[in-house]
């Protein structure tokens, strides 16, 4: 269960299991796109008055395309996490692990904060390998199939003008 009853943290801390789904509308308005759902473990303790914590771990998969060659990946996404949760922080404080915790709740729910700790564990510039060639630069053909047969000697036109002004041509 990712909405934890405060209540129950004051006895001792509580196993903390549960998953977002893919369609969840926490993913609304990103670019990612989840092959399933985020799984999530973990355990919490504390208390409301005097501070929350959590730590675990999350994995999930996720559609994406190569930078290179835009063939589409898999992409696996794993890490662990800890988040604090203080009763007197302020909304905002740039920090990615404190949150502000309404003192007065009577829940406390870890959707937001752990789909915005996936976002961040996404790779900006997913790609397929690390050797990938990509795509050729004039006719578009994957590299990673083999030679386009493009003249590699030819110049692109479109920087014609400076070399005109440069004198090359």
């Amino acid at each position: 269960m990712l909405i934890i009853d405060l209540r129950r943290l004051s006895q001792a801390p509580v196993e903390v299991r549960g998953a977002i789904a893919s369609d969840d509308p926490l993913w609304a308005g990103t670019d990612v796109d989840l092959a399933g759902p985020l799984a999530i473990e973990g355990t919490a303790g504390g208390s409301p008055t005097r501070g929350i914590w959590v730590r675990g771990s999350f994995s999930g998969r996720l559609k994406a395309a190569c930078r290179r060659c835009l063939e589409p990946l898999d992409l696996a996404v794993a890490e662990e996490f800890e988040l604090l949760f203080d009763p007197k922080a302020p909304e905002s404080q740039g920090d990615l692990t404190l949150y502000a915790l309404d003192a007065r709740a009577d829940e406390l729910d870890l959707r937001p904060p752990l789909s915005e700790r996936f976002l961040l564990a996404v790779p900006a510039y997913p790609e397929c390998r690390d050797e990938c060639p990509g795509l050729c630069a004039h006719c578009g053909a994957s590299l990673a199939e083999g030679d386009c047969g493009c003249d590699p000697a030819e110049p692109d036109p479109r920087w014609g003008p400076l070399r005109a002004l440069r004198g090359e041509d």
